[in-house]
């Protein structure tokens, strides 16, 4: 838990330093950090923490930026929005070479959609 609370703040510092507008990372890219997101998690030593940093503060930012598009739990774990994402991603190999921020809204969209009616469209 220490190690990943360790990468989420590089995550956040990193995100923070640098000016970026996230339909310039590509959904390869994301591939790419989602992979060495998972090793992390295997607790391999060939990985690469920046980019597991990466891969987390990219789903943080993304779903912190467009919370109100989903119908999502209080107590969801930044763990399982990662999953989550992974999991569509996975699923979506064809949609890589699209915007990533496309990529990760659409995986949240489909975990937790919203009702139709008064709390917004799917």
């Amino acid at each position: 838990m220490k190690r990943l609370l360790g990468i989420v703040l590089l995550a956040v510092f990193i995100l923070t330093s640098h000016s970026a507008y996230a339909g310039f990372k590509s959904g390869n890219a994301l591939v790419n950090d989602m992979r060495e997101f998972y090793k992390m998690e295997k607790n391999d030593q060939s990985i690469n923490a920046s980019m597991a940093a990466n891969y987390i503060g990219y789903i943080i930012g993304v779903f912190d930026a467009t919370e109100s598009e989903y119908r999502s739990p209080e107590d969801i774990t930044v763990g399982q929005l990662c999953h989550i994402v992974a999991k569509f991603l996975e699923n979506n190999p064809e949609r890589w070479s699209e915007p990533a921020d496309r990529l990760v809204r659409q995986a949240l969209r489909k975990a937790f959609p919203k009702k139709l009616g008064g709390t917004g469209a799917k």
